[in-house]
């Protein structure tokens, strides 16, 4: 009997086996408690979170005016709506109501503190005009509702395996955040249609979102311990939303579809009446009034040399055909005389030999003088640190900047600096005078008059500084280690072989150099083997360092 009832169970697909396999060893590889406290700590109604959500919005709202996507990006960045979203989809799959509340509690105070921050903002600005990144979320259609399917499944995703939350938080904030500063726009400037539609907008992403939580944790395993009523009860629930939530995106989206149709369709057809006849369509507006009203209005203006009676007429019962549906078609004809363009020539070629040339010319000045002014302040503006003095000639396209000390930058930052500016100006000679810094010694290797790797470079940074300063005369100083008293050779030979390399550099830069003999012992020890280049000055002599 057991061998007839297993010929008699149909065999799952090899698809299907390996699904479950690997569903299998994907829940064995999570820690369901550890995420699931996880989640109730970052859902929770706290100060961080009201704050961080008054400013995301005070920053998307401001984006949204300015019409700047960098702007609302930026507030995405720091919007924590993405805590409250996951305990809901996660409460939702253990069926915790406690959780659940508190999840819906911290989003309807952070609705409510968003909402009052954006109306606030939008209420006291003098910028109030709607913009494309307004319009963009005022009718939300069946993409918008895949945006959070795949928004919400990627949150899910890295809440799950702990990875990548921060990022995953910006794709969930985008579609909630903008929205919502949108509502309380709409709310401050009296435009309730475009504050219910961005509100319907909120609550699709919302939902969505949510319930994309709560299928992505169900299949890693959260609330398996339930009973299949529970169960079917959840997926039915979760089908039902989705269906509520697709029929009017749906119909949203084939109306926008509808919509581009038609201009398209109407900016090909809208000369057909100036067949013909020399035309061009200046502009073109349609639209489609709401509200049982259901014809489509179309407004033009056409640039014809003659003017056509019934021009109206005939587009409206082509597009009427066209589309099967009542259309009003408004055409401002205005009438252009290409016969005069000789004419308008020979004005246009007097006009520039009496008025026109001098004027260019001079317009020209300006130009160029306004160029020269912003590449002024532009090569200012480069400058990254504080000045004690600084000499820009736009004319001449030369800048000396006069730096004042600044903790932590070195004399090979203040070379790189000057060296950036002058790729970024090419056409300009810009000079850094770094402030009064200490001279590092320029080591050797022990024994020789060989440089250390790395010396010459830092001979480089100190020709360079010396040259800025207007050093005229310096002195080259050596120290040798105590233990070449024991030595065979002239210690003083060596010195003074290092010193002459290193004054020999210095005079070929057009540096006056003198080796001076000071190779004192015990207590300069710790300066063996180096050379220092001390600048003369009257004075007072700057202080060196004692070693590196």
């Amino acid at each position: 009997m057991t061998d007839i009832a297993e010929q008699k169970a149909p065999r799952r697909p090899e698809w299907y086996r390996r699904l479950r396999v690997a569903r299998w060893r994907g829940i064995r590889s999570i820690d369901h408690m550890e995420v699931v406290d996880h989640v109730h700590e970052e859902g929770g109604l706290s100060g961080r979170y009201l704050f961080m959500t008054a400013m995301s919005c005070g920053i998307a709202i401001l984006g949204l005016l300015l019409s700047s996507p960098a702007v609302i990006i930026g507030a995405m960045l720091i919007s924590p709506l993405m805590g409250p979203i996951m305990l809901m989809g996660f409460s939702l799959s253990i069926l915790e109501l406690k959780a659940l509340r508190e999840s819906i509690v911290s989003l309807a105070v952070g609705t409510g503190l968003a909402l009052g921050t954006s109306f606030l903002i939008v209420f006291l600005s003098p910028l109030t005009d709607v913009t494309p990144e307004i319009l963009a979320r005022t009718r939300p259609n069946f993409f918008d509702l895949l945006v959070a399917v795949f928004s919400g499944l990627a949150g899910g995703y890295a809440v799950i395996h702990r990875k990548g939350e921060t990022i995953v938080g910006v794709a969930i904030a985008t579609a909630l955040m903008p929205p919502l500063a949108v509502v309380g726009y709409g709310l401050a400037t009296a435009q309730f249609q475009l504050a219910g539609g961005a509100f319907f907008l909120y609550m699709t992403n919302l939902l969505a979102i949510a319930l994309s939580v709560t299928v992505l944790s169900r299949f890693y395993g959260f609330g398996e311990r339930h009973s299949p009523k529970h169960n079917f009860w959840q997926t039915g629930m979760i089908v039902g939303v989705f269906v509520a939530l697709s029929i009017p995106l749906g119909l949203a989206l084939r109306d926008i579809a509808y919509e581009t149709r038609v201009r398209d369709v109407a900016r090909d057809i809208a000369l057909e009446p100036f067949e013909g006849r020399q035309a061009r369509l200046s502009d073109m507006s349609i639209a489609f009034p709401r509200r049982g009203d259901h014809r489509i209005v179309l407004q033009a203006t056409v640039l014809t040399s003659d003017r056509v009676p019934g021009a109206e007429a005939v587009l409206t019962e082509r597009l009427a055909e066209r589309f099967r549906r009542t259309v009003k078609v408004t055409i401002d004809q205005i009438q252009v005389d290409d016969n005069n363009n000789a004419a308008t020539a020979r004005f246009l070629q007097a006009a520039e030999s009496s008025l026109g040339a001098p004027l260019r010319a001079q317009m020209s000045q300006f130009e160029d003088l306004a160029q020269a002014r912003r590449t002024e302040r532009e090569v200012r503006a480069a400058f990254p640190f504080n000045l004690t003095a600084a000499d820009i000639d736009a004319e001449a396209r030369t800048a000396v900047f006069a730096a004042a000390p600044t903790e932590g930058v070195t004399m090979p930052a203040w070379r790189s600096l000057e060296e950036g500016l002058m790729r970024n100006f090419a056409d300009w000679t810009i000079s850094i005078v770094p402030p009064p810094l200490a001279l590092s010694p320029i080591p050797f290797e022990p024994s020789e008059d060989a440089l250390t790797p790395g010396a010459a470079d830092r001979l480089n940074d100190q020709v360079w500084a010396l040259q800025r300063w207007g050093g005229g005369q310096v002195e080259v100083v050596a120290y040798l280690p105590n233990a070449l008293a024991a030595q065979t050779f002239d210690e003083r030979a060596l010195g003074h072989r290092r010193g002459t390399r290193i004054a020999a550099a210095l005079e070929e830069a057009g540096i006056g150099a003198a080796v001076i003999g000071e190779f004192r012992r015990g207590e300069f020890a710790a300066r063996e083997d180096q050379i220092f280049i001390r600048p003369v000055i009257a004075s007072a002599e700057p202080e060196v360092e004692a070693s590196e």
